[in-house]
């Protein structure tokens, strides 16, 4: 009990030295630490997201279109993509305070939650491993099994008063490229009708009447091929940030004929290089406000006037150009330096 005490009263501690808006700031999300903001969780056309103090005295945010809310660790699980127990123990890194967590699969239904989250023994997070597959269908790709799963999928996204089309159709059809991908071939056409054959009659009450049927299965049908990045393959850039961070200014890459380029530049061009190898030498996708996390203090129209600067350098080549804005379309690029 007194451990317990003790990591609550560093929780609390931590909130006070590195409070929401900080905490964001030091992610590259510092624009968005506001009462009114576009969500940094989904693709936000209007602004749906807020930062504020609450009554109990502690920051908290929320997305009003869906997408959650909470506190800092919540928002730190949420945004890396990290199991409860170690956006805690991030957090209190991050805040000074270096925990000492176990990280045996059910440590975080023993552990003292922060202030957002109580409990939950059913909380999937919480007992899936990192590296354990988005959907329990691997290696079958075939027969009754796979076809439940499907069923399961288009049910599980279906929308609700919280949940929007919009939102519901673009988290399904990252599930489906996952799925794709773990069973490692393209769904046929009857399969994907099974998926939304799941889907639409529980999403039907929260469905615009003055829409048909064959309405949102063409928008269904239109969204996989739009996905870059399927459910639970964000662990790419998080590698590629993790290692250019423990880069010395020797170690990073020298920019052709430029030899005093200031060390931002070369930061960025190294998470270029990096990401390029992790994915095999191929093409790869990065938004400015990712780009922003690889230097302190970066903020999002410099990263994005970097990327151009190391396009016109001959570092990397833009194969499709995004949007400059945070939260926008990312750009896919092709490292060029050997």
């Amino acid at each position: 009990m007194s451990d317990n005490n003790d990591l609550r009263g560093k929780i609390d501690q931590a909130k006070r030295r590195l409070p929401l808006p900080e905490l964001m700031a030091r992610e590259g999300l510092g624009d968005r630490a506001k009462k009114t903001a576009h969500c940094p969780f989904h693709d936000d056309e209007h602004k749906s997201f807020s930062v504020f103090q609450g009554k109990d005295g502690w920051w908290h945010y929320k997305c009003f279109a869906g997408c959650g809310d909470g506190d800092e660790i919540m928002f730190l699980r949420k945004v890396k993509g990290l199991p409860l127990t170690e956006a805690m123990s991030l957090y209190l890194e991050m805040a000074g305070f270096p925990p000492r967590l176990s990280h045996r699969s059910h440590e975080c239904h023993k552990s003292p939650r922060s202030h957002e989250c109580p409990e939950c023994p059913e909380c999937p997070e919480c007992h899936r491993s990192p590296k354990s597959p988005v959907f329990p269908v691997s290696p079958m790709s075939n027969g009754q099994g796979l076809q439940k799963a499907l069923k399961e999928l288009g049910a599980r996204n279906a929308c609700n008063k919280r949940i929007t089309v919009k939102k519901a159709l673009w988290q399904l059809a990252r599930d489906l490229r996952a799925l794709e991908k773990q069973i490692g071939r393209k769904l046929s056409n009857g399969e994907l009708m099974l998926v939304f054959d799941g889907w639409h009659p529980l999403s039907e009450p929260f469905l615009d009447p003055a829409k048909t049927r064959d309405d949102y299965l063409e928008a269904f049908l239109a969204k996989p091929a739009k996905v870059r990045i399927p459910t639970g393959e964000g662990d790419t850039l998080n590698k590629a940030l993790e290692t250019v961070a423990k880069l010395s200014p020797d170690e990073l890459p020298v920019i052709p004929e430029i030899p005093h380029a200031s060390e931002r530049l070369r930061r960025v061009a190294a998470l270029h290089r990096e990401l390029s190898r992790l994915c095999g030498g191929k093409t790869y996708f990065l938004t400015c406000r990712d780009t922003a996390k690889v230097f302190p203090g970066l903020s999002h129209q410099a990263a994005w006037n970097i990327n151009g600067a190391l396009a016109q350098l001959g570092v990397v080549e833009v194969v499709r150009a995004g949007d400059p804005h945070p939260g926008g379309r990312a750009s896919q690029f092709r490292y060029l330096l050997a």
